[in-house]
C-alpha cells in the first residue's frame, strides 16, 4: 500500500493527465516550428525587404521623371520715365505667371555601377535566403535536440521510478525483517535515507522533463503550459560516412553558401570602386510651358511651350585621389573575404571531423552499456534473493542497485550524445531537410 501511495504521489506531481495529452511526432513539431517560430518569421521578413530592394529602379538603371507646377502672382506700383521724356504711372498693378514641366533624367553610362549594384542586389537576395535557410537549420536542430531531449528525460524519469521501486522493496524487507525480530533498526533507517533521497530524485527528474517541454512549446512559438505528449521512441542512424559528410559539407553547408555570396559582394563593391574612373553620361529630356500676364512693364502677356533635350557628359580629373583609395579597400575587402571563407571553411572541417568522433565514440558506448545493463540487471535479482535469505549485507545491495540505475543513465546519455551529434553532422551538411523522420 505504501509503495502504491508513493508511486501515485509522484505521478500526481509530475504528470498532468498525461493519457489526455495529444502526442506530437517530431514531424509535427518541425511542421509546428517551421511555421511559428519567431527566429524564422523574422529573416523571413528581412528577405522580404531584400527581394523589395532586388529591381533596376534601385540599381539606377531607370529614368526619373518629374513634373513641375509653379503659379505665381504678384501686386506692385510703378514710376516709370523713359529718355523719350514721357512717364508711366501705375499702381497696385497684378502680374501672374504660371510654368508648368515635365522632366526626365536618365543616367545612360556610368562606368558600368549600376550593373554592378543590380548584381549586388540579387546576392543580397541569395544572402537573405540563405539566412532564412540558417534559421530553419537551426530552428530544426533545437526541436530534434530538444524532443529527443525529452524521450530521454522520459527514459530517465522511469529509470529513477525503478529506483524508488527498488528502495521501497528494501525498506519493506527491513520492516519485515524487524517484525520477525531478525532484522535491525539502523538497516531500516538507512532503506529509508535511501528511498527518501531517490524519491528526490526522482521529482528533480521530472521537474526537468517538464522545463524541456516548456523550452521545445517556446522554439514552437507556443505558451509554455500547453501540454502535449511525445513518442518515446529514439532512433540512430549508424551508417553515417565521414567521407561522404566532407563532400556534402563543401556543397551544401549553408555557412559556406554565405561565405561565398560575401566573395561575390565582395568583388561587386570592387567593381563599383572602379567604375568612378570612367565618365558619366546623362540624358535629360524636358516639356516646359510658360504663361505670364502684367499691367506693367513691356508686355501685357507672353506664352511659351515645347520640349527640350540634351546629353551631359562628366568626367571627374581629379577627387583628392579618393577614386583610388576607394579601389585599393575595396581590392583589399576582396582578400579579406577569400581569408575569412578559407578560414570558415577550416573551421567546418576541424567541427565535423570531431563531431563525427563523438558519433562513433557513443555508438561503440551504447553497445557497451547495453551489455552492461542486462548483466546489472541480472545482478540486482539475484542480489535482491541473496538479501532476503541474508547472505549479503544492506550495504551490498545499495551498492549493486547504485551500479544498476547508474548503467541506465549512462545507457540514455550516451543514446542522446549519438543523436546529438548525428544531428549536428546532419545540419553541418545540409541534411537536416532531406532526412526521414521518424
Amino acid at each position: 500500500m505504501r509503495k502504491t501511495t508513493l508511486i501515485l504521489l509522484v505521478i500526481l506531481a509530475g504528470i498532468k493527465s498525461g493519457s489526455s495529452q495529444d502526442t506530437l511526432t517530431l514531424f509535427q513539431a518541425i511542421e509546428i516550428g517551421l511555421e511559428n517560430n519567431y527566429s524564422i518569421r523574422i529573416q523571413k521578413n528581412e528577405l522580404g525587404i531584400a527581394e523589395n530592394n532586388n529591381t533596376i529602379g534601385n540599381a539606377g538603371m531607370l529614368p526619373s521623371v518629374d513634373l513641375e507646377v509653379s503659379p505665381d502672382m504678384s501686386v506692385s506700383s510703378a514710376n516709370s520715365r523713359y529718355i523719350s521724356g514721357t512717364e508711366k504711372n501705375v499702381s497696385n498693378a497684378s502680374n501672374n505667371s504660371f510654368t508648368a514641366g515635365i522632366k526626365l533624367s536618365w543616367t545612360l553610362f556610368d562606368g558600368l555601377a549600376m550593373f554592378a549594384k543590380k548584381n549586388t542586389f540579387d546576392i543580397l537576395e541569395q544572402i537573405g535566403e540563405t539566412k532564412a535557410r540558417l534559421a530553419a537549420e537551426n530552428t530544426i536542430t533545437q526541436i530534434i535536440l530538444t524532443y529527443y531531449g525529452i524521450v530521454q528525460q522520459i527514459k530517465l524519469v522511469r529509470v529513477q521510478a525503478e529506483a524508488v521501486d527498488l528502495s521501497m522493496e528494501r525498506k519493506n524487507l527491513a520492516e519485515a525483517r524487524i517484525s520477525i525480530g531478525a532484522g535491525s533498526k539502523m538497516m531500516l533507517l538507512q532503506s529509508t535515507v535511501d528511498l527518501n533521497a531517490d524519491s528526490a530524485r526522482l521529482l528533480t527528474e521530472m521537474a526537468a522533463l517538464n522545463n524541456l517541454k516548456a523550452t521545445l512549446n517556446r522554439i514552437m512559438g507556443r505558451f509554455p503550459e500547453f501540454a502535449f505528449e511525445v513518442q518515446d521512441l529514439l532512433s540512430l542512424d549508424e551508417n553515417l560516412s565521414y567521407a561522404d559528410l566532407t563532400a556534402k559539407l563543401s556543397d551544401q553547408n549553408s555557412e559556406l553558401m554565405m561565405g561565398r555570396n560575401n566573395q561575390q559582394a565582395a568583388h561587386l563593391a570592387l567593381t563599383e570602386a572602379r567604375a568612378d574612373r570612367y565618365p558619366s553620361l546623362d540624358l535629360d529630356a524636358a516639356y516646359n510651358f510658360n504663361r505670364s500676364k502684367s499691367q506693367s512693364g513691356f508686355l501685357e502677356s507672353n506664352r511659351a511651350y515645347g520640349p527640350t533635350v540634351g546629353l551631359t557628359l562628366s568626367y571627374n580629373l581629379f577627387d583628392g585621389f579618393n577614386t583610388g583609395r576607394n579601389i585599393r579597400n575595396a581590392d583589399i575587402g576582396v582578400s579579406s573575404a577569400d581569408l575569412k571563407q578559407k578560414e570558415t571553411e577550416l573551421d567546418l572541417r576541424t567541427t565535423l571531423f570531431s563531431t563525427y568522433e563523438n558519433y562513433r565514440m557513443n555508438l561503440a558506448i551504447i553497445r557497451l552499456e547495453t551489455s552492461n545493463c542486462k548483466a546489472a540487471k541480472t545482478n540486482v535479482e539475484v542480489a535482491i534473493e541473496k538479501y532476503k535469505l541474508g547472505s549479503i549485507s544492506d550495504l551490498e545491495l545499495r551498492e549493486i542497485q547504485v551500479k544498476y540505475i547508474d548503467a541506465q543513465f549512462q545507457l540514455v546519455l550516451a543514446q542522446y550524445r549519438a543523436k546529438s551529434a548525428e544531428t549536428e553532422l546532419l545540419r553541418m551538411t545540409g541534411g537536416l531537410f532531406k532526412m526521414e523522420v521518424k
